[in-house]
């Protein structure tokens, strides 16, 4: 009887012969293989959003490229700080709304908190107000370029920026690669490059050398505003702070914001483009390249721009490129991949 319980207790119980008998059992799972697929899609999304936001960079320097056409067309008619101010006048009425839209979506924030708006206004005096301003007032005393061999010094300026105040380690690699893309930059604008500062540095070259210092500044910014607010919204409130500031300074400069009555249709078509499309798509794109690239590594890709600016300018004004392009195309390219790699 007893040993009838034991082997009843045994086949209830679910042991005994069903444990003993052979067959194959479960392999257990090793440590490493807990979480490793989820490990390899994060590493996979990571390099298809590096991905996107280069070729949204390679987008912005395109976008940007044309603004050098549509600014010669608007020039016509309107007056550098009016046509600044009604560039991005458009560019806010298309940027903020979508901004408040984006944040009633996601359960954000719908306007910046009080200590976001300093570094807002900073990035709307610098890369935005400042930055044109020293463009458009060089540019009537340069040749173009001279001034985009100078503006290209942006990446050597911003990398020495995130060296000092960022931590960046300072490498020979892409230092040689933003040397490479400015020299890129100016033979593609120039024939004889080492001619273009034969007679020395003027008053104009002084400068555009701001420019590369309010960009840089605008750009360290970017890397502390990106934190805080996405992409859209940094650009949406920094375009908007550059438009309060814009709508005193357009009139106290003797360019009344009446004359806009009289912009005709080419001077509007050109001004909407600056502002939706160079301002309201570019700088929006050049800020998702700094969340996902970093200050530096975002900035390598404004020595595209001369180049896009020759191409628009040949397709649509008709100014026949030389080959010193396809040089200075081959040099600034090596230089990007130069930066990007390391």
């Amino acid at each position: 009887m007893t040993t009838d319980r034991a082997a009843g207790e045994k086949t209830a119980g679910g042991g005994g012969a069903a444990d003993s008998s052979p067959g194959p059992r479960p392999k257990p799972l090793a440590a490493g293989d807990i979480g490793a697929k989820p490990a390899v899609a994060a590493a996979d999304d990571a390099g298809r959003s590096k991905t996107k936001a280069v070729w949204l960079l390679v987008l912005a320097a395109g976008l940007w490229g044309l603004t050098f056409t549509a600014g010669k067309v608007a020039s016509d008619q309107a007056g550098p700080l009016s046509a600044t101010l009604w560039r991005f006048v458009l560019a806010g009425l298309a940027l903020v709304p979508l901004a408040l839209a984006r944040a009633g979506r996601d359960g954000g924030r719908l306007l910046p908190r009080k200590g976001d708006w300093a570094l807002l206004v900073l990035s709307g005096l610098t890369g935005l107000v400042l930055y044109n301003f020293f463009f458009i007032k060089a540019l009537a005393m340069i040749p173009a370029g001279r001034g985009s061999v100078i503006v290209c010094g942006s990446p050597v300026l911003i990398y020495l920026g995130s060296v000092l105040f960022f931590g960046e380690k300072l490498r020979p690699v892409p230092v040689m690669g933003i040397v490479l893309s400015v020299l890129g930059t100016a033979w593609a604008t120039s024939e004889r490059p080492w001619t273009l500062f034969s007679e020395g540095l003027g008053r104009g070259d002084m400068i555009m050398l701001l420019c590369p210092l309010s960009w840089t500044a605008y750009s360290l910014l970017g890397k502390v505003v990106v934190k805080r607010q996405t992409p859209l919204a940094a650009n949406a409130w920094s375009v908007a702070a550059a438009v309060a500031m814009l709508l005193v300074l357009a009139p106290a400069s003797g360019e009344p914001l009446s004359q806009a009555a009289g912009y005709g249709p080419a001077t509007w078509s050109s001004l909407a483009f600056l502002g939706l499309g160079g301002t309201a798509l570019g700088f929006t794109f050049f800020y998702r390249g700094i969340v996902e690239l970093g200050p530096h590594r975002a900035a390598s890709f404004i020595n595209l721009v001369p180049v896009f600016g020759i191409l628009f300018g040949w397709l649509l004004l008709g100014e026949r490129p030389g080959l010193n392009l396809l040089l200075g195309l081959a040099l600034i390219l090596a230089g990007i991949r130069l930066v990007q790699k390391h």
